[in-house]
């Protein structure tokens, strides 16, 4: 093949499929350059059969699809980048009320909790007065910040899906 006997292909391949005729036979056992080839033919043809790889690679249909839904959720997360931000934005804004909203009422929760122990009882009139003096506004910012806090839980459970 390299510039070598014209009849190594011949050899080869009677090599290969164990046909051989006796005129290649007779070429062989003249020819040094075939008689190598034939010595290393059948190893090198069983040798070309072993796939020898750890890791089978895939089809490449396989890949094409991975790719195409790879491209196509990378687009979805692209769209829904700025929802994200404002729904970040939002729990934030809900996280601040809520501490604004107990720093505001600390002293008036304190006393209200104190007033539900069953040691209630012996507080003085003063004491349970300042228990009961959580202002309607406070109340009226729990039931907002509460149904905002709902309202984001909800809307966070059905992105998801």
């Amino acid at each position: 093949m390299n510039g070598g006997c014209r009849l190594e292909p011949d050899v080869l391949r009677a090599a290969e499929e164990n046909r051989w005729t006796d005129a290649l036979r007779r070429h062989t056992a003249e020819c040094e350059e075939c008689a190598a080839a034939a010595a290393v033919a059948g190893w090198m043809s069983e040798f070309a059969r072993v796939d020898d790889r750890d890791h089978v690679l895939p089809d490449p249909s396989v890949l094409w699809l991975k790719a195409q839904i790879l491209r196509g959720s990378a687009a979805i997360e692209r769209a829904s980048r700025p929802m994200t931000f404002v729904q970040m934005a939002a729990y934030l804004a809900v996280a601040a009320g809520w501490s604004t909203l107990l720093r505001w009422n600390w002293p008036a929760l304190v006393a209200w909790f104190e007033a539900l122990r069953p040691s209630h009882a012996l507080l003085t009139e003063a004491q349970t007065a300042d228990a009961a003096a959580l202002s309607v506004t406070f109340l009226v910012g729990v039931l907002i910040l509460s149904s905002m806090t709902i309202g984001l839980a909800l809307h966070t459970i059905v992105a998801e899906e």
